[in-house]
């Protein structure tokens, strides 16, 4: 018995070692894509897929039918430039968000502390805002994504964004980031377009603050569907003559109305979410302890924010004295994570105890406002 199974095995071995390596062979010459190897690709709704890891199945399908429902949104409101199928993809391990307009593509990064917080909502705010983005770029026929005008794109995405979540006091917070932004350096259409931090690979409310105002101005003028004509212009026309075309007002008129208007703002707190998750202040600390006249002192504030979603570009240091803005970034020691500013002192500076104030944006929408004192010796 055992004999008659080792003698089949023989005469049939061969055949088998030649179609593993048929196998083998089809798997070399075509390799799978290593998201497909590692992620589920079989949830999926009337427009579309989702490509996420089998280990975050759960999240895919407790989203896919508001993803469904953010697709049909977005469609009515761009007048139908959504692709018909959309290919969503989840990258864990990355925070950057890209769109792929010619396979209509929309990746989405999760590896960000706002999306511990709260996956699912962070990862919808995400979808909205990318599908909103490939809607645009499809109605400007691409040129929506140049740099000269992406400032208008990420403004735009970020409004159809909460307009589908039901969000749009969230986009308040813009107008106390642009005030700062334009005490810092006066704001201007020409400025601001093909700027590197309005118009890089970067969103995040802060990038997206000038041209939520501009924006926003425009349609409190002339109506929401000039919004969508100025888009559709903006794929035959440069970008003043689009502005032009879509408002019937010149660039520098426009212009004029949106920076009376953000002048005019007057920054005070603003709470969206509850308490719990607005950014709330620990500690200021100075580094020395005291300046000196002539030289520097680095400002490092020490946040809480529950919902994780306060970015060092979130955060103002304005110096009472000398009225100057400065905005933050990350900086870490064995204290922690802060925010770093460095306030420069003018020589002819007096010794004694001098204030400076702390505003706070974060990316849902809530802004706070500190104080906090330092000292100066001659």
């Amino acid at each position: 018995m055992l004999g008659t199974v080792l003698r089949a095995f023989r005469k049939t071995r061969g055949a088998v070692s030649v179609a593993l390596l048929a196998v083998c062979g089809c798997c070399l010459a075509f390799p799978l894509p290593a998201a497909a190897r590692q992620r589920d690709e079989n949830i999926v709704s009337k427009h579309v897929r989702l490509l996420i890891p089998f280990e975050r199945q759960w999240l895919g399908r407790e989203a896919i039918s508001e993803l469904e429902r953010c697709w049909e949104f977005v469609q009515g409101a761009t007048g139908g430039r959504l692709p018909g199928r959309v290919l969503v993809v989840i990258e864990w391990d990355d925070a950057a968000s890209t769109v792929d307009p010619e396979r209509s593509i929309v990746t989405i990064g999760m590896n960000s502390p706002a999306a511990a917080a709260d996956m699912k909502g962070f990862l919808l705010h995400r979808a909205a805002r990318d599908l909103s983005r490939l809607a645009l770029i499809g109605l400007s026929e691409g040129r929506a994504s140049r740099e000269e005008n992406r400032f208008l794109l990420e403004g735009m995405s970020e409004m159809l964004a909460r307009d589908f979540s039901g969000s749009v006091r969230r986009l308040g917070a813009a107008w106390a980031i642009c005030y700062y932004l334009d005490r810092m350096s006066p704001l201007a259409l020409k400025q601001i377009s093909g700027r590197p931090e309005f118009s890089g690979d970067t969103h995040d409310l802060r990038t997206a603050a000038p041209g939520i105002t501009f924006l926003t101005s425009c349609r409190d003028l002339y109506g929401r569907e000039r919004l969508l004509k100025l888009f559709e212009s903006l794929a035959k026309k440069s970008l003043d003559e689009s502005l032009t075309a879509a408002f019937k007002a010149s660039p520098n008129n426009l212009e004029a109305v949106w920076l009376k208007r953000l002048r005019a703002y007057r920054p005070a707190d603003i709470t969206i979410a509850g308490e719990d998750e607005a950014p709330v202040l620990e500690r200021v600390a100075f580094v020395p302890e005291s300046g000196k006249a002539g030289g520097s002192l680095e400002v490092r504030v020490f946040t809480r924010d529950g919902a994780n979603d306060l970015l060092n570009g979130g955060i103002f240091v304005i110096d009472d004295t000398t009225g100057k803005v400065a905005l933050g970034k990350e900086g870490r020691s064995g204290e922690g994570r802060y925010t770093q500013v460095a306030l420069a002192i003018e020589p002819a500076r007096e010794a004694g105890r001098y204030r400076l104030r702390l505003i706070a944006v974060d990316e849902g929408g809530n802004v706070r406002n500190w104080e906090s004192f330092y000292s100066v010796v001659r």
